[in-house]
C-alpha cells in the first residue's frame, strides 16, 4: 500500500546526509549576471570593458546552455548520484521497501561492532592510557532536519556528550587507513551530524582492524575450495590442488586474522590451517597499537549550513516525484 509522507519534515539518516552533499548545483542567480553579459555583447559585439570582440559559435553555445539552466526547474539541475538516493529514498519509504546495500565488508562491520567497541576501549586504556568505560548507544537523536544514532560517547549520553566516537572495522589490513590519510567525507558528514544532534564539539572517527568472524573466513575459504576444483584429498590425482587449497587457507587465516589467541577463544572448533606455534613463531600477530586509526574532527557550521540547504532542496524534489 502506498503511504503519504509528508516530506516537508522528512529527516534522513546521519549515514544518508553525504549523499545529498555530491556534486555541485547551478546558482541561478549567478547564471542570468552571465546571461546578460552574454546577450549585451551579442548585441553591441564590444565586451565589458569596452573592446571590440567577435561573436562566436562557442559565445552562442554557452549562452544557450547558461539560459537553458535558468529556465530548467530546480530538479533537473540536481546532481544525478543526489536525484538517484532521493528517488530511492522515496520508493522505500512510500511502499515500505529496505533497498540497504550488503556485502561482506559491511557483514563484517555489523557482526563485529562489539568486538571492536572491546578492543578500541582496551586500546585507549593500555595504549593511551585513557580511563572510562564505553556502553555502546542506542539512543536515537533528533533535529528539525536529521535523526541518527552514534556509536560511543565520552559519558555514554549520546544526549549530553561533549565528545563522540563512531567505529569502523577495517575488512582487512589492505583496507586499513593510515594515520596520515584524510578522513573519508562520508564518514565527516556523519561525524558532523552527530555533533549537530548532540551539541558534542569533537567526533572521533576510530578505525579498528579486529579478527574476520568464522562465518565470512569459511565463506572465504569454501568460495577458493570451488574455485579450485573441489578437490578431494583421498583422489590420488587431486592431491596436489587439495594443497594449493590449504595454502590458500593458510594464506586466508593469515589476511583476515590479526590476533590468533582471541580467534581461535572465540571459535574453538574452528579447524586452522596454521598451527599457534608457527603463527607466533612467524609474529603474525598486530600488536593492539597497531591496530586502531583515529580520525578526529571539529564542529562545522558552515557544513552544517549546507546541509540545511541541500536537505530543503531534497524535501521540494521528494514533494515533486509524490506529483509526478
Amino acid at each position: 500500500m502506498k503511504k503519504q509522507i509528508n516530506w516537508s519534515t522528512y529527516k534522513f539518516r546521519s549515514s544518508q546526509v553525504h549523499k545529498l552533499m555530491v556534486g555541485t548545483i547551478p546558482q541561478k542567480e549567478d547564471c542570468q549576471g552571465a546571461i546578460d553579459d552574454l546577450i549585451k555583447e551579442k548585441q553591441t559585439l564590444k565586451s565589458k570593458t569596452g573592446r571590440t570582440v567577435k561573436w562566436t559559435e562557442t559565445k552562442q553555445e554557452k549562452l544557450e546552455k547558461l539560459q537553458k539552466i535558468q529556465n530548467a526547474p530546480l530538479f533537473d539541475l540536481l546532481p544525478k548520484t543526489m536525484k538517484s538516493e532521493l528517488r530511492k529514498i522515496h520508493r522505500s519509504e512510500t511502499y515500505g521497501r529496505n533497498f540497504s546495500f550488503t556485502n561482506k565488508y559491511v557483514e563484517k562491520g555489523l557482526s563485529q561492532e562489539q568486538e571492536a567497541i572491546t578492543v578500541y576501549q582496551k586500546y585507549r586504556k593500555e595504549v593511551l592510557g585513557e580511563s572510562g568505560f564505553f556502553r555502546n548507544n542506542k539512543d536515537r537523536l533528533s533535529n528539525d532536519y536529521t535523526s541518527g544514532e552514534a556509536d560511543l560517547c565520552d559519558n555514554n549520553d549520546f544526549a549530553t556528550c561533549t565528545e563522540g566516537f563512531d567505529i569502523k572495522c577495517s575488512w582487512e589490513l589492505e583496507t586499513f587507513p593510515f594515520k596520515e590519510d584524510k578522513l573519508d567525507f562520508a564518514y565527516e558528514c556523519q561525524n558532523q551530524d552527530y555533533m549537530w544532534l548532540s551539541g558534542a564539539k569533537i567526533w572521533t572517527t576510530a578505525y579498528v582492524l579486529v579478527n574476520i568472524t568464522e562465518d565470512l573466513l569459511n565463506k572465504e575459504k569454501l568460495r577458493w575450495f570451488y574455485a579450485l576444483g573441489s578437490p578431494d584429498e583421498s583422489n590420488e590425482n587431486e592431491y596436489e590442488q587439495y594443497q594449493n587449497f590449504i595454502d590458500k587457507c593458510k594464506e586466508l587465516e593469515t589476511r583476515y586474522i590479526f590476533d590468533y589467541d582471541s580467534f581461535i577463544e572465540k571459535n574453538p572448533g574452528h579447524i586452522m590451517e596454521i598451527s599457534r606455534s608457527e603463527w607466533h613463531e612467524k609474529g603474525l600477530d598486530i600488536p593492539l597499537e597497531y591496530r586502531v586509526i583515529e580520525k578526529t574532527v571539529e564542529y562545522d557550521q558552515s557544513l552544517i549550513d549546507k546541509f540545511i540547504e541541500r536537505i530543503e532542496i531534497s524535501r521540494e524534489y521528494l514533494k515533486h516525484l509524490d506529483e509526478n
